[in-house]
């Protein structure tokens, strides 16, 4: 029996929850996730996707496509640079977290909610600091665990070229993470608790719209991973909400 998707909707339906993650870590943000995962449905209504589904993989065939289309969406250089992220967040000195006022005024519950926010959302940024090109390998295969060689049959790219951008990729994180971040080195002087007032002064982090991704747990309950790809793949998804998840649906007509 097949386990094969029926229709094109089946497929994206099926698939929609990764195509967002993975939208979410190559762009950063929440509402451009959203976007690029609209546009991408939008486009394979107008083309059609019966070779999506009819494919030996369909889930790797709608997942390659969305890389490569995000990958030339997104042009060669990122938003983000590693100086700006250190001048927006680190620029300061560590200031206490106060629940006299604010948006986290009285409210421990939402202190877990955004120490979580800002841990996801700062190291997206740092991968986002990459250039799309580098910064596709790293989700491919250390948060996805695409092999080197299935990663780039998904980008149409030789298998060499591949490697080349993730060893960069990795060299790029590291160099920058290790001796800054306190979730690869507790040692290290930037902590998410120390950092959460700046992030929000700052607008950096805002209240997600849902709490359907975070975690129970303390955003440090894990202690340090020095390895990049066990640290990333330590982050919660970010998700659809159902409804959001029907309205993007709903693009296929």
């Amino acid at each position: 029996m097949s386990d094969k998707p029926s229709n094109i909707r089946e497929l994206i339906s099926n698939e929609l929850p990764r195509l967002y993650a993975f939208a979410f870590h190559m762009s950063g943000s929440r509402p451009e996730a959203r976007a690029h995962v609209d546009q991408l449905v939008r486009d394979i209504k107008t083309k059609g996707g019966d070779a999506l589904v009819t494919s030996d993989n369909p889930s790797d065939a709608v997942l390659g496509l969305m890389a490569r289309t995000m990958e030339e969406n997104l042009g060669r250089k990122s938003e983000f640079s590693f100086d700006g992220l250190d001048n927006l967040l680190r620029s300061d000195i560590t200031r206490p977290i106060d629940l006299s006022g604010g948006v986290l005024q009285n409210s421990p519950q939402k202190v877990h909610l955004m120490l979580w926010e800002l841990k996801r959302s700062c190291l997206t940024a740092t991968l986002c600091c990459l250039p799309p090109g580098v910064r596709v390998s790293f989700v491919l295969t250390d948060l996805l665990g695409y092999s080197p060689a299935d990663a780039a049959r998904l980008l149409g790219i030789k298998e060499s070229a591949y490697r080349v951008r993730l060893t960069r990729a990795r060299k790029r994180i590291e160099d920058y993470l290790t001796p800054r971040c306190a979730h690869v080195d507790p040692q290290n002087p930037c902590t998410c608790t120390g950092r959460l007032v700046i992030a929000l002064d700052a607008e950096f982090i805002k209240t997600p719209a849902h709490t359907l991704d975070i975690p129970h747990d303390p955003h440090d309950a894990d202690g340090p991973r020095r390895d990049m790809g066990s640290l990333y793949r330590s982050l919660p998804d970010a998700q659809l909400t159902p409804e959001e998840k029907t309205e993007t649906l709903a693009g296929l007509g």
